[in-house]
């Protein structure tokens, strides 16, 4: 029964986020960043509040997400593998060993790969250490991208889930790609953890501004 509510969630899901999203008005910034990402092996660093715009931007890229193993993992593993994505169950902080082990095998096979440094339950908008961890390991650059929206709703989810309205104006905002040394001690990859969070609380405060003044 629970495999059945799993699979009827996907499905609903997943066709109420094309409907969704094919109304709103999305913009890229740089322009022409899309296409030219999607031709780079990347780490595509994304805060847990915009996975619902992104899941749609980069559906059928056959990316790579690492999705929790909580019960509301299970519930966006289903969305986003009918979105065409790669799923790999796991946390790069709890129990991570298996779900690492699995984002390196992907990058060496030319995947890119997606991850929310805030999750899978936070804080918001902290980088988690396992992030910077993968860069240093796959030798494969981290991209920040984050997602301004003019008018949306937000849930009361420790991540402040946001749901962009129909008909709103999405921007998405990409980063330059952060490169990650092979040989750090634990001081310099919290400087890169620290690097890293801070670009993206700024890349998501321009990106919001931008939504709204266009």
């Amino acid at each position: 029964m629970k495999n059945l509510k799993f699979y009827i969630t996907g499905i609903l899901g997943c066709f109420l986020v094309r409907i969704l999203l094919f109304t709103l008005r999305i913009e890229h910034e740089p322009g022409g960043s899309l296409e030219k990402v999607k031709k780079s092996l990347n780490i595509y660093a994304i805060w847990h509040c915009t996975l619902l715009c992104l899941a749609y931007i980069g559906r059928n890229a056959n990316i790579q997400v690492l999705v929790s193993q909580h019960s509301d993992g299970e519930y966006i593993a289903g969305v986003i593998k009918r979105l065409g994505f790669g799923v790999i169950r796991g946390s790069t902080t709890r129990g991570g060993a298996r779900a690492v082990k699995a984002l390196v095998d992907k990058t060496k096979a030319g995947y890119s790969i997606a991850i929310t440094p805030d999750g899978p339950r936070g804080p918001r908008c902290v980088v988690q250490s396992g992030c910077i961890y993968l860069g240093k390991k796959t030798g494969v650059p981290i991209l920040p991208v984050t997602v301004g929206m003019s008018n949306y709703w937000k849930l009361p989810s420790w991540d402040e889930f946001r749901i962009p309205k129909p008909f709103s104006r999405v921007l998405i905002l990409y980063g330059k790609p952060l490169f990650i040394p092979p040989q750090l001690n634990d001081e310099e990859m919290e400087a890169y953890r620290l690097l890293l969070e801070r670009t993206m609380c700024e890349m998501m405060k321009k990106a919001d501004l931008l939504a709204q003044q266009k």
